[in-house]
């Protein structure tokens, strides 16, 4: 059974679900789904909890025990089982399928994975968990299901609130829910009032945007500017390496740069091919510049050897803000 994030709660109370599957990246509806289960395993009374964490060459013989050594005097157990890999060999497959498909009624199974592919979600260990319980998927929330989902928190705080302060800490949070959370705790801590102002909260909400190097690459291929500069001043203030951040920046170039020569060789590429693919993804992303302004990509490379030597201190010059030139010329290149 496929169970949303928001559906949790009432699933629980109607039915009696004794496996559950959270996978995702949403670190904050991960957290907040595994304490709901754990806390409806508690109220039933599954008052033992052993935790097992699915690394190389673990032994499944002590998920077998914890799952069969019950006694008429011991405790209703919940064996909560943490997959970082989010995936299982061929044993712990077989023992995850038994382990289903013969459920004690004294045990309760809850396991928590990254996101998963559609390969593993059709493994045999996944659906035996879809027949018997529940698979709880859960994704990083767009920007209306962000912000309705800010409003809802500050509300149940008792907090009046307008669109232009929900849109501000939404901002701030990157779409985190985590970050939005613990912003949300700390008004609720330092206001004086219930009625906020947005001046005010301004300066006492602080950026917990956290950035990576992908999200610094993806920007160049969405070809977005304007998030560009705010990943990268992000990432300066978190003091990533200058050379790792130009090794991303100067891939992204190779890929301008192939896509540029693929297209000058042919106008109408096959849709087979990886860097058409490219090529359509390129030519259908939203543009920034203006049409005076696009870099030729057979500059960006030179470009990127430049900000390499002044990196090394070889060149005069501002390393963050040379890289910075660099990535709006890449967002912008033809």
């Amino acid at each position: 059974m496929q169970i949303r994030f928001s559906q949790l709660e009432g699933y629980l109370n109607r039915l009696s679900i004794s496996v559950l599957l959270i996978s995702g990246d949403e670190p904050y509806q991960h957290m907040r789904a595994a304490d709901t289960f754990c806390a409806y395993a508690n109220k039933s009374g599954f008052s033992d909890r052993k935790i097992f964490v699915v690394e190389p060459e673990f032994d499944w013989c002590e998920v077998k025990v914890a799952k069969d050594n019950l006694s008429l005097f011991s405790d209703r157990v919940l064996i909560d089982l943490r997959i970082p890999t989010g995936k299982l060999d061929a044993e712990g497959s077989k023992v995850i399928v038994n382990f289903v498909e013969h459920l004690h009624q004294d045990v309760m199974l809850l396991l928590r994975a990254p996101r998963m592919d559609r390969r593993t979600l059709n493994s045999a260990w996944a659906k035996a968990i879809d027949m018997a319980g529940g698979i709880l998927r859960v994704w990083s929330p767009n920007e209306t299901e962000t912000q309705d989902w800010i409003r809802q928190e500050l509300n149940s705080k008792g907090f009046s609130v307008t669109s232009d302060i929900v849109a501000l800490i939404a901002r701030q949070a990157e779409g985190n829910l985590l970050a939005a959370m613990q912003e949300v705790e700390k008004l609720a801590l330092i206001s004086q009032t219930k009625d906020l102002d947005l001046q005010a909260i301004s300066a006492a909400l602080t950026n917990s945007s956290h950035y990576s190097l992908n999200e610094l690459t993806g920007a160049v291929t969405k070809k977005d500017a304007s998030r560009l500069i705010r990943v990268l001043h992000g990432l300066k203030k978190e003091d990533v390496a200058l050379p790792l951040l130009l090794w991303g920046l100067t891939e992204q170039v190779r890929k301008i740069v192939a896509i540029e020569n693929t297209i000058s060789r042919r106008r109408q590429p096959r849709r087979h091919d990886r860097l058409a693919r490219q090529t359509l993804m390129y030519q259908q992303s939203i543009g920034v510049c203006s049409e005076g302004g696009h870099s030729e990509p057979s500059d960006l490379l030179k470009q990127c050897a430049w900000v390499d030597r002044v990196i090394k201190g070889r060149a005069d010059g501002n390393p963050w803000h040379e890289l910075l030139q660099l990535g709006i010329a890449a967002t912008c290149a033809r």
